[in-house]
Order: C-alpha cells, then structure tokens, then sequence
C-alpha cells in the first residue's frame, strides 16, 4: 500500500514494475505505470464525483494505492467519503490536475527520463475513455460539463494545452469504428512488446505511428485489431 499524496514512495514501485520489462527503455516503463495508475484513479473520480456527488480526497492520508509487485490495482479509500456540491466540481477537478497530478507527472518524468507531455496526453486518453465507457453521448447529469472541463486546461506554466494532446477524428476504417482519436505524442506502449516475425507492432489505435502509415495500412490494422487480433 502507498500513500497517494507521498512522492518519495513512487521510486520503489517503479523500481519493482520495471522488473516486469527487463530490457525496455526506462521512458516506456514509466509511462505505462502512468497509465495503468491513471485507468484506476480516473474513472474512480469522476464516478465518485459524478454519480455520487463525493470526492476522493487525493491529498490526505486516507487515498491509499494498492498494488503488486509495483503494478497499480486499486484505491482503498475512506468509508465515507465528503460531500462534493455540482458548483464546486470544477474546483475540484483544477485540483486533481494541478495539486496532484502536476507533481506526479514531474517525479514520472524525472523517473523514467520522459517528457511531461507524454504523461499529460495518457491523462486525456484515460479521460476521454472513461467518459466513453460511463456515458459515451454525455446524456448524463453533469457529464458533458465534467468532459469539457478539460478542453480549456493548460499546464506546464500554461505552455501545454491538454486538449491539444488528443483529439477526434474521422476513421479510415468506418465499417469497424466510425471515428477515433489521434493523440500528438506516442505513449510509447509498443516498446514493451518484443517484435514478432510476419506480426505488426502493437500500436494502439491513436497512436500518431499509425496514423502516419499509408491508409490502406491503418485500414489493414484497424481490422487486425478489431476483428482478428
């Protein structure tokens, strides 16, 4: 278990989730610990300030992170968690980007020797899943709010905009998915995977590397990845 609002705890559970990657580039071991801790604390937020109007309080000493062997599986968070009214929500978020996610980003980077803007497009890539798994249209009460929230946000000292970092577009590929994102920056995933003879790379689908091939390959992966992978 580690406490969230500690940032010297973060050195050993990098240390212990690079031992499952013996040999790859330190800068994508980070960046995906980024995204397997942000795929859980995310959805966790925005569902407990959504659906249930409470906030997880990432700065106190009650948010803990439980892992293994330095993998992200889940927050234990208080039993009773406080109340959070719909006027203060964009406060809150401000702060879960800039009180506790800023430093974060800023121990990563300097872990894995990464650059922050890496680390910033996998939090609107988990941003924008999560709105896409709770309540893809954003019918919801609030929820078109809370996803727009972040098309205005801009950190690094106001130099990075966030929504710069990933944004829709049309699919070569329409039969399979009808529109997808295309991030600006690779999150750097397919250098965990060791390359297989007559097997593309494993790229994800915003992945700027795909979307720079010709399109009849990105159709050609669309479907491996759709249908046959």
């Amino acid at each position: 278990m580690t406490h969230l609002a500690d940032p010297d705890a973060l050195q050993p559970l990098l240390t212990r989730f690079a031992l499952l990657y013996p040999g790859v580039n330190r800068a994508a071991v980070v960046s995906q610990w980024s995204m397997n801790y942000l795929s859980i604390a995310l959805p966790a937020a925005l569902a407990c300030v959504l659906t249930r109007h409470c906030a997880i309080d990432f700065w106190g000493e009650e948010a803990v992170l439980l892992h293994e062997e330095g993998q992200p599986l889940a927050l234990q968070l208080a039993s009773q968690l406080p109340a959070l009214a719909r006027a203060d929500r964009a406060a809150y978020w401000s702060r879960l980007i800039h009180e506790h996610l800023t430093p974060l980003f800023a121990t990563l980077a300097a872990a894995g020797g990464l650059a922050p803007k890496v680390l910033w497009g996998n939090l609107v890539a988990i941003w924008d899943g999560a709105f896409l798994r709770m309540d893809a249209d954003l019918s919801r009460e609030g929820f078109a709010e809370a996803h727009q929230w972040l098309d205005h946000v801009t950190v690094n000292g106001g130099r990075l905009r966030l929504r710069g970092l990933q944004w829709p577009v049309e699919s070569p590929a329409p039969q399979i998915c009808p529109r997808l994102a295309l991030r600006r920056h690779c999150c750097l995933h397919y250098q965990l995977h060791t390359p297989v003879a007559d097997q593309p790379p494993v790229l994800c689908e915003t992945c700027p590397k795909l979307h720079r091939l010709p399109v009849a390959e990105q159709v050609s992966y669309l479907h491996y990845i759709y249908q046959d992978g």
